[in-house]
């Protein structure tokens, strides 16, 4: 299993939906508590996670 950049505050892809959610917790043990956008805090496999490129934007 590859080591994958998730930090807490940051956000992530789901990799099954593309759904993006923000990273809560990010746990040792291979898992993750995420919050949907549309509300709810779920426990997640780290391994389900993709991490979410931020495009810089320019002024």
């Amino acid at each position: 299993m590859e080591a994958k950049n998730i930090q807490k505050g940051s956000q992530a892809k789901i990799a099954s939906t593309g759904q993006i959610v923000e990273v809560k917790r990010v746990s040792n043990h291979g898992f993750s508590v995420v919050r949907f956008q549309t509300g709810g805090d779920y426990m997640i496999l780290n391994d389900r996670l993709e991490t979410v490129e931020r495009e810089e934007v320019q002024h």
